[in-house]
């Protein structure tokens, strides 16, 4: 019985993990590059408009809802390990000026 109840807590805490977050703010492109490897790899950060907090986006998801760096946007989305967002729902609000 204390296997079962230890197991089901445990289970019950990591689902809790994963939290729902919508954010507000400018998304920013980032470019990273393995010199010795040549790997570049790309994603997006988002700084919370109200909370100040910075989460991450993979550049695929940013790039499928048709957004770009320097769109001013709300998402809704899960929240994984290292302040990760995995897109749910999407809005822009501002698209970025071309110039």
């Amino acid at each position: 019985m204390k296997k079962a109840f230890i197991l089901v807590f445990g289970l019950s805490i990591s689902l809790f993990s994963q939290a729902e977050e919508t954010v507000t703010g400018t998304l920013e492109e980032i470019i990273s590059e393995d010199f010795e490897t040549g790997k570049v790899e790309r994603s997006f950060s988002l700084k919370d408009e109200h909370t100040g907090k910075y989460y991450f986006i993979d550049a695929d998801e940013v790039k499928k809802k048709g957004m770009e760096s320097g769109d001013r946007v709300k998402i809704r989305g899960e929240e994984k390990d290292k302040r990760r967002l995995h897109i749910k729902e999407s809005e822009k609000i501002e698209t970025r000026d071309p110039k």
